[in-house]
């Protein structure tokens, strides 16, 4: 590993036998996915990081209310853990099927300044 390249998550080996690793863009692509999958409960000693979007969104009633609560639980948890990494430009929550929600982050990197990028969790019931 060198100054550019971050172990890739989730970890796994690459075929030279050494931890697989990626760039600063897959590094914050990785964080963003794991943000988003971590439960509001999860973290022992930081019981608000997280949104929460697992099994609690998936089976609320499909409603432009509950849309709007995933989109802001998702923006003040990615604002409040990468805020000094990435500037958030959207986000966007669809549902594609009873029990299926994908939310799409559009951000940007600030550190190093790079292009904007857009990295889409799928949560399944």
């Amino acid at each position: 590993m060198n100054d550019r390249t971050r172990p890739a998550h989730p970890y796994e080996l690459a075929p030279q036998r050494r931890l697989a690793t990626t760039d600063e863009a897959g590094h914050l692509a990785d964080l963003v996915r794991l943000v988003l999958l971590t439960g509001a409960t999860e973290r022992l000693h930081r019981p608000g990081f997280g949104p929460g979007l697992g099994a609690t969104a998936l089976f609320e009633p499909v409603s432009e209310v509950l849309d709007s609560l995933v989109e802001m639980r998702a923006k003040g948890a990615l604002e409040e853990a990468l805020g000094d990494r990435m500037s958030i430009d959207r986000i966007a929550v669809v549902r594609t099927g009873e029990s299926t929600l994908e939310v799409a982050v559009a951000y940007r990197p600030l550190r190093p300044l790079g292009p904007p990028a857009t990295t889409t969790v799928r949560l399944s019931g």
